[in-house]
């Protein structure tokens, strides 16, 4: 078997099967010669193991019922024959309006361009993101962390021996950096290519050929499938792969930039709206209180610990510049949205010296 090896049971099959649909189907740069012969190979291991399985009482209900046809046409996508929230009833148009809801709710922080694309037998999703809060390639130093795989093989005697190779990551890193000729040396060192990775990435910002960091792929990631879940994809891996509900609908990162921003912070308990009387009532400040409170919450976007301080007299513009000043002398910020001063850390000593 080429593409199909050293399979271990009938959900490793699949497993593998659907592995090796992804990397050779047409749609993902394979051939239709390479997707048939992962087809025939998975017809001929299928009754195999599936017949171990059912001798080994290991199959439900539903697993027994299953053929190679049945099964095959379920692995091209993660999401599945039909996306988890696929409705025909819902138009392009409105998918897209979902899609940006989501993103728009939970990554403020983030900018993305969703637009919709129509033709005479299709239509299309491009997702763009185009701004980021926060570093989005990993830098040579940490990929030194990941630069070797750990791994344990049997030798000729019958003892476990464990070494380390290049991970598959680095692998297939340089893969990508020798096709393109940005690294063309036949022999090197981990230093030479890491001195590689970040001039291309960092230097010249060519971010296509940058590892992205775990926060960085797990939005695509969430997004990708969040989109996914809406589509419905009718088509058999071995005969044809044109019937979707919408083409494209993958986040394209590669005109992202690193743009740092504040997320805005919800409030879990909401101050009802101040009447004019209770104005009055806030701004008599007794003598020896404290002109100010101190709310300790959390950040949405880091669910870091942050402290929020209200200032309770009404200021004019010249005390607000005033006190502006004196907050920002002691690590705070005014946020708009929370309508407070925010500190990272608990200012009740250094407000006490100010107020």
């Amino acid at each position: 078997m080429k593409y199909l090896k050293n399979i271990t049971s009938y959900k490793d099959l699949k497993e593998k099967f659907k592995k090796a649909v992804k990397a050779n189907h047409p749609d993902n740069g394979g051939t239709l010669e390479a997707m048939q012969e992962v087809n025939n190979e998975y017809e001929i291991l299928f009754r195999i193991w599936k017949d171990k399985a059912e001798k080994a009482e290991e199959l439900t209900e539903e697993e027994k019922t299953e053929t190679a046809q049945s099964t095959r046409k379920h692995f091209y996508t993660e999401w599945g024959w039909e996306g988890s929230r696929y409705n025909p009833n819902l138009s392009l148009k409105e998918i897209a309006k979902i899609v940006r809801g989501y993103v728009k709710e939970k990554y403020p922080t983030c900018k993305f361009s969703i637009r919709t694309h129509y033709a005479s037998m299709c239509q299309s999703l491009s997702v763009d993101l185009l701004e980021f809060p926060e570093r989005m390639y990993r830098t040579a130093e940490e990929l030194k962390e990941i630069y070797y795989t750990p791994f344990t093989y049997t030798d000729k005697d019958g003892n476990e021996v464990t070494s380390e190779h290049i991970s598959d990551t680095l692998q297939d890193l340089f893969r990508r950096y020798r096709v393109n000729d940005i690294f063309t040396k036949d022999s090197w060192t981990q230093e030479e290519f890491l001195q590689c990775y970040e001039k291309t990435v960092f230097e010249e910002e060519r971010y296509f050929f940058g590892v992205a960091t775990d926060y960085f792929q797990a939005v695509i990631d969430d997004v990708n499938a969040f989109i996914a879940s809406y589509n419905y994809d009718d088509s058999d891996s071995m005969t044809d792969y044109f019937d979707v509900n919408f083409y494209d609908g993958k986040v394209d990162a590669s005109a992202c930039r690193y743009v740092p921003k504040i997320a805005r912070i919800k409030n879990e308990d909401k101050t009802p709206t101040t009447t004019t009387e209770n104005k009055k009532e806030a701004v008599q400040i007794e003598k020896g209180e404290k002109p100010y409170t101190i709310t300790e919450s959390k950040h949405t976007k880091t669910n870091e610990t942050i402290y929020l301080v209200k200032w309770l007299p009404t200021l004019s513009r010249s005390e607000y510049i005033e006190l502006n000043n004196k907050i920002k002398s002691i690590g705070g910020y005014y946020s708009k949205f929370t309508h407070s001063f925010i500190f990272k850390s608990n200012p009740a000593e250094e407000l006490a010296k100010i107020a």
